[in-house]
């Protein structure tokens, strides 16, 4: 019978029968049998540091490994050559691209490269774990005359027939890290482009309070000169006209910041002529909609604080009764989070609706204004007085937007665990 097993073992197996006869030799097939298991078990549980002479698979698998992190540095650097390559074509940003994007940030690419490599060591630990469970099948039925023999190997290798399992695993929680990393970068880029467009916005409404402002000015001074105007007037118009150019120029200080800002954060080349595009209107209809009761639920479940208090060890009453507490309060700032987040967002939608509204009613006596300043109606002061407050109704408007939009997208991440 042993003859028989022994020219059904795979060619490819005999190597590693050969390595662990001197592993046998002096412990017995059981013993040697349970430790391999226990030490092959304990590296799929993560414990990947193995003294190589303790096992010659491990240290073939480990020499495996270093090879994989040496040839990764050069594939890390080929792929940062190509994401330079990649940033020269990009002529404008574009909110809903964000994540596509955010990828060019190379401490990003260097988080993900890392990710690759940890994929490959695992991959290598699999199929260590692989090849000593068909080991164990193999010695199974070399001692099919030995019935305690055969039920050892035979346990054995039903322990280690957990790759699928750990695969499984592996691959989620991997994915799931990946996306969240990702996800964090694009949470980053969202905010710096809010800022963009917001401070960018209530520049170009200054410039024309700006504009207004010198037309008044100018307009007192000549009314100064006929004697019209006093002194104080043209103090009041001079310190209005300073005032109104001050928050013009922090205004688009703070812009070609943001700018700069969201263009690092994308990796892109901050001084390349790349238009940032506006930040969108969310959907309305599905803020509506909203389930406040699933989400703060999928919140609770996917927030890592909740997440770390459940996997707290516990083995005492006292320890379990702390960690019921830790787990309690845990869950409770979540609650009481996601509760603040959907009111802010409420607030947030009814502050777009008043500005869209006066915005609309602004839009239609801008329109007025226009035709008025084509018919020679208006004076210059009154018509530049007009372009400012369509601009600062504008600007209102937008600002509305951002911050339904800031509101929409913190409660979608927060469901989903992001912060």
């Amino acid at each position: 019978m042993r003859k028989q097993a022994d020219r059904k073992v795979p060619q490819k197996r005999m190597y590693l029968r050969s390595l662990r006869k001197k592993t046998e030799h002096g412990m017995g097939a059981f013993g040697s049998a349970c430790v391999r298991t226990a030490l092959v078990l304990s590296l799929a549980a993560g414990a990947l540091a193995l003294p190589s002479a303790a096992f010659p698979v491990m240290a073939e698998t480990a020499a495996d490994v270093s090879e994989s992190v040496s040839g990764n540095v050069e594939d890390q650097s080929d792929s940062l050559e190509t994401a330079v390559q990649t940033d020269a074509s990009v002529t404008s940003v574009d909110y809903n691209n964000l994540e596509q994007l955010v990828q060019n940030n190379r401490s990003l690419k260097n988080a993900l490269d890392n990710y690759t490599s940890s994929r490959e060591t695992y991959e290598n630990m699999l199929k260590t774990l692989e090849d000593e469970r068909d080991y164990m099948k193999f010695m199974q039925e070399k001692y099919e005359d030995d019935a305690e023999a055969k039920a050892t190997y035979k346990m054995n290798a039903s322990m280690l027939n957990i790759t699928k399992q750990l695969e499984s695993k592996e691959s989620k929680i991997q994915t799931t890290s990946r996306q969240k990393t990702i996800d964090s970068y694009v949470l980053t880029a969202q905010s710096l482009m809010r800022t963009y467009n917001q401070m960018n916005t209530k520049a170009q409404a200054e410039e024309k309070n700006y504009q207004a402002a010198q037309s008044s000015y100018q307009a007192v001074l000549k009314k100064q000169s006929a004697g019209m105007a006093t002194a104080a007037d043209v103090m009041t118009a001079s310190d209005t006209m300073q005032s109104a150019k001050n928050r013009y120029e922090s205004y688009r200080q703070q812009a070609s910041n943001a700018r700069f800002n969201l263009l690092s954060a994308l990796g892109l080349d901050t001084s390349a002529d790349i238009a940032i595009g506006s930040v969108p209107l969310p959907d309305l209809s599905a803020i509506d909609v909203v389930d406040f009761n699933t989400d703060v639920e999928q919140a609770v479940g996917n927030s890592s604080s909740v997440q770390n208090a459940r996997h707290q060890s516990a083995g005492t009453a006292t320890e379990i009764s702390v960690k019921s507490d830790q787990e309690s309060q845990a869950e409770g700032t979540v609650r009481s989070r996601m509760q603040s987040l959907y009111e802010q967002l409420k607030a947030a939608k009814l502050q777009y609706e008043g500005a869209e509204a006066a915005y609309q009613s602004a839009s239609i006596t801008y329109a007025s204004l226009q035709k008025k300043q084509q018919a020679g109606m208006l004076g210059q002061s009154d018509y530049l007085q007009g372009v400012a407050d369509y601009y600062s109704a504008l600007d209102a408007k937008e600002t509305a937007v951002v911050n339904l939009n800031q509101a929409w997208e913190t409660y979608n991440w927060t469901v989903k665990g992001v912060s």
